[in-house]
């Protein structure tokens, strides 16, 4: 049975190695530019999704790519 309320996700992305880790929507929210958070070791950022929308995401390591969705 379907919730009566919608709920907002709160994504918490750590970058736990030893080099930067670079975080790319693939998705354009009205923005002409697209944007890349780059996060140093130890850093984090909480993503804050809205219910009933599709998120992806690139996240890159070195040469190594992986899109969450």
């Amino acid at each position: 049975m379907p919730a009566l309320e919608s709920y907002d996700i709160l994504l918490d992305l750590t970058n736990d190695l030893h080099d930067p880790v670079s975080i790319q929507p693939l998705r354009d929210y009205d923005n002409q530019t697209s944007r890349v958070v780059m996060l140093l070791p130890t850093e984090s950022l909480t993503l804050i999704l809205q219910s009933g929308s599709s998120y992806q995401y690139a996240v890159k390591f070195r040469t190594k790519v992986a899109n969450v969705t």
